[in-house]
């Protein structure tokens, strides 16, 4: 296997390199032109996901569909319910052994590379794609939670139409009692296992295009502890391919790449100096008759001088790698939420909105604790003898003084 990535065909679009991993989720009920409007929605994308991971794929006589670009692996079976597709660019890198449990609505692939991947110590992790549906016993689907949430020590990705209905993926619906028994033991042993649900509370990610059925959240996607700091986005921002299920785009990148820049800090800046400099500033004459795009780019070029000027005064922060090391960038897409969904109800005060905005608070709460919990786990289990001093402190804290101090009164000996 190649160290460095080899350059892609031409004209199939950037696939990723070894810090960036782009992955397509996606419900084809079996019909050939959703597939064909999933793969052609990818061309006018600047980067062509890396993994197309279906359920319910079109097959003809136990054959599937093929996609320039796009090598498929799927169960062998005469009719498989699962189906990946792996880019040629990716195959060219890195290692992929896709692995078959005897059924037809399982699939794994194991990547691997000489080389560490993403920026950590893994060199290699796991996708899950899976097709769970219900049997004649309400309480129990195709596949069970022990075969979706394994321990394991290399990181995990699950993923797939699940068909089930629970309070932490969907909070605003009404839930039945037998969508409540039948999903509590996956969510359960998903926790017990330490996996994190990347779905954002109550986004859809089923829309029925018929009957009286309700929006739905049953295309979900969990990550295992030493994924999840991978993890730096899930969107459901595709176009539609005719499927009544939301095309899912899971990005995943190097830890390092989520560092942002360092914050601004206005509210120290020193305005009464830089007044002046401001007062001096000049904005270039516009050009003579200009055109959209030439008024366009003088606009744009002023603001940027101004703002050029500005961050040229300002104090920045210096974010520390020991400010909340428990930070993950699911998190940062459940904040993001949260924040949004309060805006819109201060926009529009109505109880649907309150309801909202409470459900995405408690979530995002929720999923602190969690991710602190976490890592708590994770420092517990890498302490060495020299650090179990550490945690000892990080759990009592400081010792109290051992002599009580006088308030008000002179303590200095001499």
């Amino acid at each position: 296997m190649n160290n460095k990535p080899v350059p892609p065909p031409p004209g199939k679009g950037l696939a990723p390199g070894p810090e960036f991993l782009s992955i397509v989720q996606h419900n084809c009920l079996g019909s050939w032109n959703v597939f064909l409007s999933l793969f052609e929605s990818f061309k006018g994308a600047t980067i062509y996901p890396s993994m197309v991971l279906l359920q319910d794929p079109p097959v003809n006589g136990a054959h599937l569909p093929s996609f320039s670009g796009f090598k498929s692996f799927f169960p062998p079976v005469r009719k498989p319910r699962v189906a990946a597709y792996v880019h040629k660019f990716f195959l060219s890198n890195y290692r992929v052994l896709p692995k078959f449990r005897g059924v037809d609505d399982v699939l794994a692939l194991d990547i691997s590379s000489n080389e560490p991947l993403f920026g950590t110590s893994f060199h290699s992790f796991r996708i899950l794609n899976a097709y769970s549906t219900n049997t004649t016993d309400h309480r129990v689907h195709s596949i069970s939670p022990d075969v979706l949430f394994p321990h394991l020590g290399f990181p995990l990705l699950v993923l797939g139409d699940l068909n089930i209905h629970n309070p932490l993926a969907d909070p605003l619906r009404h839930f039945s009692h037998r969508e409540i028994s039948s999903s509590t033991p996956y969510f359960e042993k998903a926790a017990e296992s330490g996996f994190a649900l990347l779905n954002p509370p109550g986004e859809y990610t089923r829309l029925p295009l018929v009957g009286k059925a309700r929006p739905s959240v049953i295309d979900l996607a969990f990550a295992n502890p030493p994924l999840l700091p991978l993890i730096k986005s899930w969107e459901a921002s595709l176009p539609s391919t005719g499927s009544d299920h939301v095309p899912i785009t899971i990005t995943l990148t190097a830890p390092s790449l989520h560092q942002k820049l360092p914050r601004s800090r206005w509210a120290d800046t020193d305005w009464e100096t830089l007044g002046p400099t401001i007062k001096d500033f000049k904005v270039p004459a516009t050009p003579p008759c200009p055109t959209p795009s030439q008024l366009d780019e003088w606009m744009s070029g002023s603001l940027n001088r101004l703002v050029a000027l500005l961050r040229e005064h300002r104090p920045v922060s210096r974010p520390s790698h020991h400010s909340k090391p428990w930070w993950t960038p699911h998190l940062t897409i459940l904040r993001r939420k949260y924040y949004k969904a309060a805006r819109t109800t201060r926009k529009h005060n109505t109880p649907h909105m309150r309801e909202i905005a409470g459900t995405s608070k408690s979530g995002y709460f929720k999923a602190i604790k969690t991710a602190k919990n976490n890592h708590w786990s994770s420092f517990l289990l890498a302490a060495t003898p020299q650090s179990l001093w550490t945690a000892k402190r990080f759990t009592y804290g400081r010792a109290q003084p051992r002599f009580p101090s006088l308030p008000g009164a002179e303590t200095r000996f001499r």
